[in-house]
């Protein structure tokens, strides 16, 4: 998969991003409003890459892709479209770095992701979902359209803020 805007480019993540992703899943913010993943290296994280990679290629087009800035060609975020089995639509997502934060690259990120899951398995609907403490998050899917549906538990033992957006 391979979409791009004026400023992005998103593509399959890589083994190769494992030094980006080591960032990213280290990041404070990550940690306190996604899941500490517990990945203390890069190495560890080139082996946990690989598996997501295995379980993409079975998705058949959804999964994890790497947001890069096509100036500087530099990964500085994350998005995602998966099918879990706790939500009725494809689910979108995302994560962005401190330096990739407030200059709208979440938003033209998941602009391109919603359009590409409308158009590649005709959706009539995306979710997402967030910590009811992450307010910056909820703020960005409100700019985006979503509304509000409520709080589920979509992982085991977590309730999350539900959004949908009906295209």
């Amino acid at each position: 998969m391979f979409l791009e805007s004026e400023r992005l480019v998103i593509r399959g993540a890589k083994v190769s991003d494992a030094p980006f992703y080591f960032k990213m899943f280290n990041d404070p913010d990550w940690i306190e409003y996604v899941h500490d993943k517990g990945l203390r290296s890069v190495a560890e994280t080139e082996v946990y890459l690989e598996d997501i990679l295995k379980k993409n290629e079975k998705l058949n087009g959804l999964g994890f892709f790497t947001v890069i800035v096509k100036e500087t060609e530099e990964p500085i975020g994350m998005s995602s479209a998966l099918q879990r089995e706790t939500m009725e639509y494809i689910d979108v997502g995302y994560g962005f770095l401190p330096k990739g934060r407030g200059k709208g690259y979440a938003k033209e990120a998941t602009e391109l992701i919603m359009e590409y899951v409308r158009n590649t398995f005709q959706q009539e609907k995306v979710c997402a979902f967030t910590m009811p403490k992450n307010q910056s998050s909820r703020k960005l899917l409100e700019r985006l359209g979503f509304e509000y549906v409520g709080v589920k538990e979509v992982f085991k033992g977590e309730e999350d803020c539900v959004y949908e957006f009906t295209f």
